[in-house]
């Protein structure tokens, strides 16, 4: 699935524990997911097919495209209930393990893709509310 490229509006149940982490050159989007490069640490919008670890949901965009590596902190979420998207979700999807496969998308699957939180509620076939786990 191809990743977002703009800030997306996501339901929060609650949200808190914010932290700063210095970003990769990029640009990360306001209410997606970020995750810490597995090779330099910083915090970038890829989750490098599971390689990479959850850092958290962005709060507010950070774009640091145009600087070098490390020259911004974003702020993350690293706790709280977030509407997040994915596809094929059921009623029996709450209480399982969510992983993400893009900035913004989720599966139940661990193939190739990184632990994001746990289904907490069932919205609709194609969005759950996730406790994250950071």
């Amino acid at each position: 699935m191809a990743a977002v490229s703009a800030n997306q509006i996501t339901l929060m149940q609650f949200a808190g524990n914010l932290i700063r982490s210095k970003a990769s050159n990029v640009n990360l989007y306001a209410n997606t997911l970020a995750f810490f490069d597995a090779s330099t640490g910083y915090v970038v919008a890829d989750d490098n097919g599971g390689a990479n670890a959850f850092a958290g949901v962005v709060y507010q965009q950070c774009d640091n495209s145009a600087g070098s590596a490390g020259d911004k902190e974003v702020e993350l979420y690293t706790e709280g209930v977030f509407r997040l998207t994915g596809s094929a979700f059921t009623q029996a999807n709450n209480g399982d393990l969510m992983y993400a496969v893009d900035n913004y998308t989720i599966q139940a699957s661990s193939s190739s893709a990184t632990l994001v939180g746990r289904a907490v509620n069932f919205v609709s076939a194609t969005q759950l509310d996730v406790k994250i786990s950071v």
